[in-house]
């Protein structure tokens, strides 16, 4: 469980950097992410500082604060997951989907497994 979260931690906290240190070099890196209008570096950065502290909570949860941190970093990475969803639902990032279901999806259903399994073992 400790590495899963450390994984997880260090992508959500990377990200969050990388989004805040070089909004201009992120929005250009990821694929579908200029496709969603032009870019605003506010932004960007708040939603860095978002990913950098789910991914702080995460590394926090392997620590010793146990599935309350974790499952609040899983609130941030689940609730923008279902936004994608829903988005891909109604027709939008429908061209960025593997993109989707490995960079957003994935890391949420692997934040949400972790905080339950912490939960169960007593984290």
């Amino acid at each position: 469980m400790k590495i899963l979260a450390f994984i997880l931690a260090a992508m959500m906290a990377a990200n969050g950097v990388y989004m805040f240190a070089d909004p201009p070099g992120w929005y250009a890196a990821v694929p579908g992410v200029p496709d969603t209008g032009p870019l605003n570096l506010h932004f960007v950065r708040d939603i860095g500082i978002a990913y950098f502290t789910a991914g702080v909570a995460l590394a926090w949860s392997a620590l010793g604060a146990g599935w309350r941190a974790s499952a609040l970093a899983a609130l941030f990475i689940g609730g923008h997951a279902l936004l994608h969803a829903g988005e891909t639902f109604v027709g939008h990032h429908h061209d960025v989907l593997m993109n989707e279901l490995i960079a957003v999806h994935l890391p949420a259903v692997l934040a949400v497994v972790l905080s339950v399994l912490q939960k169960r073992s007593g984290s």
